[in-house]
This record gives structure tokens, C-alpha cells and sequence, in this order.
């Protein structure tokens, strides 16, 4: 008895927990940024590194592995490496204008123009420029100057390379098995909505406005789900056809969703009490 009571206990529990969090994509990025932290610091005290170069090396891993918001491995590979001359740009240029209080500043304000500017290249312009401008900061924060240049090269690189090492190999993201966790989240997002939809059903006065945001707030997280399936049908899926039928089945489940909850608002409202009354068994002719 306690296994059986125990079972769907832990269910709802993962439940819950998937549908907070589709994709685990928040709990995968947290897991990458801690962990590239935590690996450069390691790196970089085992080599008997100052205060100096390990606050440049966790910064630097941090900016690297969360700035990177390309879906596909390649692109993400790319963008990492094309990151870190960038990042060497930006240090150098940072120490070389130590001096020049005046020039470093008006730099400073010319690259965050660029940074967002490179917006408008996508992914890839949005995290580059954000690299660049981070740890053109960093730089500021440290006190770099030309001489401690090479050490910085060092502590970045380093970062870099924690930062790769946690994306591709300690904590992986595959498309297939992203579009599997959101399609879980979806399934999940689904069945609190109709129980929230229930709930409003047997809700009484007092409670019926906190019942109703709950449907909607249900609502919107739904097709949330939904959009981010879609965004990621392409990537996730073998083929065309098998991409078709999961938007096909995604929608369909929102509609009728959609369509229950239209039907439980009718059957709440008094001008459908007696319409509904006369159709059960047992009414008067």
C-alpha cells in the first residue's frame, strides 16, 4: 500500500517539476555556468594562480557559457571560438588604455554601441558583442594593465575551454532529446490546465476569481510550451512528416483544451443553469 500510495506521489512531484522548467533548459544552463565556474577556478588555483586571475577566470567562464544562445552544436562551437579572439581583443585593448583614463572611457562607450548593435546579426553578433563587452569590463574590475596581459590570455583560455568541456561533454543537449523533455512539459502543462479547469468548475463564490487566474495563467504557459515546440520542430525531429504530425498533435491539444474550458465557463454561468438541467436524467418534461 505504501508503494502504490508512494508511486503517484512521486509522479505529480516530476510532473511539477517538468513542467516548471520545459526542456530543463534553466536547470541545464545554471548546470553549465556553475560548473565551467567551478572547473576554471579549479584549473587556475591548481596552477597557482593569484586572487586576480581567478576572479578574471570565473567571470570569463560565466560570460562565456551563458552568452551562447545558438540551438544547433556546430553554430555553438563556432560562436565559442570565434569568442575567445574576441575576448583576447578586448583584455588587450582594456590594459593597453589603463593609462588613458579618457580615451579607455570614450572606448568603453563605443563598445557597448557595438555590442548592441551586433544584435542585429542574431545569435551569433548578440554573443560576441556581449563577450566583447564583458570582459572589457573584467578588464576594468582587475586593474589590467600590459604587463599582467599574458596571465589574463592564460585565465581566459582556460574559461574558454571549461566553458566547452561543460556544453559538449558534461552536460550535453541534443535536439532529439530536448524536443522529448518539451513534449513532456507539454503533457504536463496540459493536465495541471484541466485540473485547474476542474477546479473552476467546483469553485465556489469566494474563490472563483483565484480559480479563473489559475486557468489562465495555466492557459499561457501552455502555449508558451507550445511555441517553444515549434521553434524547434526542424532540429528535433527525423524528418518533415514526423515534424507535421507534432505540430498537427500539439495543436489539436491546445484546441481541445481550449474548447473545454469554454464549455466549463458556459456551465458556470446562470443563463446555461437551466438549459443544462433539462438534459440530465430524471428532468421534468
Amino acid at each position: 500500500m505504501k508503494a502504490a500510495g508512494g508511486r503517484p506521489a512521486r509522479s505529480g512531484l516530476r510532473e511539477r517539476f517538468v513542467a516548471s522548467d520545459p526542456g530543463l533548459l534553466r536547470l541545464t544552463g545554471a548546470l553549465r555556468t556553475v560548473g565551467a565556474i567551478a572547473l576554471t577556478v579549479a584549473v587556475l588555483a591548481l596552477a597557482g594562480a593569484s586572487t586576480t586571475l581567478l576572479v578574471a577566470g570565473a567571470i570569463s567562464a560565466m560570460v562565456a557559457t551563458f552568452s551562447i544562445r545558438e540551438r544547433q552544436r556546430p553554430a555553438q562551437a563556432v560562436t565559442l571560438a570565434l569568442g575567445l579572439p574576441v575576448a583576447f581583443a578586448s583584455v588587450s585593448l582594456a590594459a593597453l588604455l589603463s593609462e588613458r583614463r579618457f580615451v579607455g572611457d570614450a572606448c568603453f562607450v563605443v563598445l557597448i554601441f557595438c555590442a548592441v548593435y551586433g544584435r542585429r546579426f542574431g545569435d551569433r553578433g548578440t554573443a560576441l558583442g556581449l563577450i566583447g563587452f564583458q570582459v572589457y569590463f573584467l578588464s576594468l574590475f582587475v586593474g589590467a594593465d600590459p604587463g599582467g596581459l599574458p596571465g589574463l590570455w592564460a585565465a581566459i583560455a582556460v574559461a574558454f575551454a571549461c566553458s566547452a568541456l561543460m556544453r559538449f561533454v558534461l552536460v550535453p543537449v541534443t535536439p532529439t532529446g530536448l524536443m522529448g523533455r518539451l513534449r513532456d512539459a507539454f503533457r504536463a502543462r496540459l493536465a495541471q490546465l484541466v485540473t485547474a479547469q476542474l477546479a473552476l468548475l467546483d469553485a465556489g463564490p469566494d474563490t472563483a476569481d483565484k480559480a479563473l487566474e489559475d486557468v489562465r495563467d495555466g492557459t499561457a504557459r501552455l502555449h508558451e510550451t507550445a511555441l517553444m515546440i515549434q521553434s524547434r520542430l526542424e532540429d528535433g525531429t527525423p524528418d518533415e512528416a514526423t515534424a507535421r504530425l507534432v505540430q498537427r498533435r500539439i495543436a489539436e491539444a491546445e484546441i481541445a483544451v481550449e474548447r473545454l474550458g469554454l464549455l466549463l465557463l458556459s456551465a458556470r454561468s446562470a443563463e446555461r443553469a437551466d438549459t443544462l438541467t433539462l438534459h440530465l436524467p430524471g428532468a421534468p418534461a
